[in-house]
């Protein structure tokens, strides 16, 4: 990628912010005020009407399991949205299939980052509330740029795979928001995988979006002395690692073969 290729997905992204929130009153507060409003619903509802255990006794804290199943929808959110939003970002930006010299992969992988970048208001809250209601802070919190990283690498690649599927299948979109649905009933976010029973962790951990939510949530909740959760494991690194970049490697090479054919498509 030369500098131009660089400034032109700045641009994209930058582009895909902007109309997230165009049109609306309060534009950019929406991206802080959202996760809040989720936040406060998660406290009222699980902390107050569901009796839901942690490993800790939730009569003590009813923020625990609220800020527990905060960071696992926001971590999810990265890859659910991302893919989500994926399946029609060739097929809404036609103009640009036309373009002999325009980078098509941008469209996807653009639209991760700005996912991404969009998140961050939600990261930010979820310490907030960590320091203030579990009186937590620690210096592993400076691993999460690392533990998101493979999150990130593998929401690309499933995001271009979806986005070139898409072009040919238009029917893909409806399947992807069953899928989405499954994983996300699927993966630890209502719930902590080792409070399951062992046959169910072992099958579970053949869902990906297992280790990233557990991968980021052990980087947020490890040393806090309400929250029985410690530092990722070795494995763990390696395996979110290995899952994160051989999915954007195949779906890097997934959608550079199969772009050929989308002006012929579209």
């Amino acid at each position: 990628m030369n500098g131009n290729d660089w400034f032109l997905l700045k641009q994209m992204i930058l582009r895909n912010i902007q109309l997230r929130f165009k049109g609306s009153f309060l534009g950019w507060i929406w991206s802080f005020l959202i996760p809040l409003l989720m936040l406060t619903v998660y406290t009222i509802v699980f902390g107050n009407f569901f009796k839901s255990r942690w490993g800790v006794d939730m009569g003590e804290n009813k923020m625990i399991f609220a800020l527990a199943l905060f960071s696992g929808m926001t971590f999810y959110n990265i890859f659910g949205e991302s893919v989500s939003i994926a399946t029609s970002s060739v097929i809404g930006n036609v103009n640009y299939v036309k373009k002999v010299r325009f980078p098509l992969i941008f469209l996807p992988v653009s639209q991760v980052i700005s996912t991404s970048l969009l998140a961050l208001p939600s990261v930010i809250l979820l310490f907030g509330c960590v320091i203030i209601f579990l009186h937590h802070v620690s210096f592993n919190w400076l691993l999460l740029p690392l533990t998101l990283f493979p999150l990130i690498l593998f929401s690309a690649g499933v995001s271009c795979f979806v986005a070139s599927l898409g072009v040919y299948f238009r029917d893909i979109q409806y399947l992807i928001t069953i899928i989405l649905q499954m994983l996300f009933f699927l993966s630890p976010v209502f719930y902590r995988l080792q409070n399951l029973p062992e046959k169910f962790q072992k099958l579970l951990n053949y869902n990906p979006m297992v280790w990233f939510i557990e991968l980021n949530r052990g980087v947020v909740f490890s040393g806090c002395d309400k929250v029985d959760y410690s530092l990722p494991s070795f494995s763990q690194w390696a395996i979110s690692y290995a899952l994160g970049t051989a999915a954007f490697i195949l779906g890097f090479i997934w959608f550079n073969k199969t772009k050929r054919g989308f002006s012929d498509v579209l």
